[in-house]
């Protein structure tokens, strides 16, 4: 086997782990947004719920057909557009997520917030 080959295998299988945890978070911010009720984003100041189902969902299903992609031609690479996934997910779980935990998962609670 010569260099140039296990070089290129070990990048492809990077490339494939690298989209696993792509698809991973793209899929948590998807189901996040999914189960939080849509008062909560306006009472944090958040965008609407909608907006983020949008961009979530967009992107999660952006991640799996690039993760598949990558699998059937072996780690075809990084591209732009599972970069542009990646990053709305680790946007929504950095920003509103974060803001959205203070008023838990359910509905308002007796103290009035």
């Amino acid at each position: 086997m010569s260099a140039w080959i296990l070089v290129t295998s070990i990048e492809n299988w990077l490339y494939i782990a690298l989209s696993v945890v792509a698809v991973v978070l793209e899929v948590w911010a998807l189901g996040d947004c999914l189960t939080r009720p849509a008062h909560q984003f306006e009472r944090s100041g958040q965008k609407q719920k909608s907006f983020w189902l949008i961009l979530t969902g967009v992107a999660g299903v952006v991640g799996v057909l690039t993760f598949l992609g990558s699998i059937s031609s072996l780690g075809a690479g990084f591209g732009l557009f599972q970069i542009a996934a990646l990053c709305v997910a680790a946007v929504y779980l950095a920003g509103p997520r974060t803001e959205l935990k203070t008023f838990g998962r359910g509905g308002p609670s007796h103290y009035g917030y």
